[in-house]
């Protein structure tokens, strides 16, 4: 650490990266931003100007750095899991966007290297467990506000997008939801079955609205709803059915405007506005948690698990059919505390 800071390298200078860069520059307090990286040398260095920080274009060399104390990954997807991996290997937490990987045999290489590291290192960037209006839900459930919980439903809205495929809905998009699903019910996801709208016609694997039945190996079932192109903006909706009543988060914290024989309420445009306040939670916890020895949030078991109904999510749209979502078995560095 220098000047008792966390000294942090940012992986990525995308709209996430740079996100999570001045997050940690301008707010978070007890870290700095040491160094940022991106391929593209220019994007780089306007990212890490920005943030009083050493600009690079090669990863290896930032997370080797000796002056970097944590790192923060917001690349491409297909890089995760290699760059996570070095990161492990260098004996550095890291906190990595998601998806922690694009397939479960990437997913499992990165639990098996923490595995061996013997400590948590990797934590995924599953940010809605800082969310309080997901917060809040959680607690109810955890309390018994409403009994066993019987069914979940979600809701991810987004508003216009470049065609997607399923596949990437899935990976990219949907993968949110499966953990906030595990999440909530306390529960793993142990069949899938998915159905989808083509964006376009002529292309099979097209995507811009699906639904995703679920079965938890509790007994409890679920239903996930994606749309890739709303029209009118972003909603995240969780709702859970238990024995004894519902809890459902807020649509919208916008206030109610009555004129004119109308009521309205306006929808967040993006993720960045909808999950401004999640972002900032998340990344200071994870540099609180890190200065006081190790990642506490959402680990690299709940990144390969995700990974692992994500597949079978991927299965079923290849066959038609419900598919089963089998992991391993759950290592003791991953068990409650």
């Amino acid at each position: 650490m220098k000047n008792d800071l966390l000294q942090v390298g940012v992986i990525g200078a995308g709209m996430i990266g740079a996100l999570h860069a001045r997050n940690i520059a301008r707010k978070t307090q007890g870290a700095a931003v040491a160094a940022v990286m991106d391929v593209d040398s220019e994007r780089a260095q306007v990212v890490a100007a920005d943030c009083g920080a050493q600009a690079y274009t090669d990863a290896g060399a930032l997370i080797a750095d000796p002056a970097v104390d944590a790192l923060l990954i917001a690349s491409p997807d297909a890089f995760h899991a290699e760059q996570t991996l070095a990161c492990i290997d260098a004996g550095k937490p890291v906190l990595c966007e998601k998806p922690m990987a694009t397939s479960v045999a990437d997913g499992e290489r990165v639990l098996q290297a923490e595995l061996a590291a013997g400590r948590r290192l990797a934590q995924v960037g599953f940010m809605r467990v800082y969310d309080q209006t997901h917060a809040d839900v959680y607690d109810m459930l955890a309390r018994g506000d409403i009994g066993k919980a019987l069914s979940f439903r979600g809701e991810h809205i987004n508003p216009w997008r470049e065609n997607s495929s399923i596949e990437g809905a899935i990976i990219n998009s949907l993968i949110h939801d499966i953990h906030s699903a595990r999440w909530l019910m306390n529960a793993e996801i142990s069949q899938v079955f998915v159905q989808w709208v083509r964006s376009e016609p002529d292309q099979p694997r097209s995507a811009r609205y699906a639904i995703v039945q679920l079965a938890f190996a509790d007994g409890a079932i679920g239903t996930l709803e994606w749309s890739g192109d709303s029209g009118y903006g972003y909603e995240i909706v969780v709702e859970i059915t238990g024995e004894a009543g519902k809890a459902r988060t807020i649509s919208h914290s916008s206030p109610v405007l009555r004129r004119g024989h109308t009521a309205s309420q306006g929808v967040s445009p993006d993720w960045p506005q909808r999950f401004a306040q999640a972002y900032l939670n998340e990344v200071q916890i994870w540099v609180d948690a890190i200065r006081g020895g190790q990642p506490t949030g959402p680990s690299a078991w709940d990144g390969y698990m995700s990974l692992v109904v994500a597949e079978a999510c991927i299965r079923s749209v290849e066959s038609g059919l419900p598919e089963r979502a089998v992991g391993r078995q759950r290592p003791a560095l991953y068990n409650p505390r």
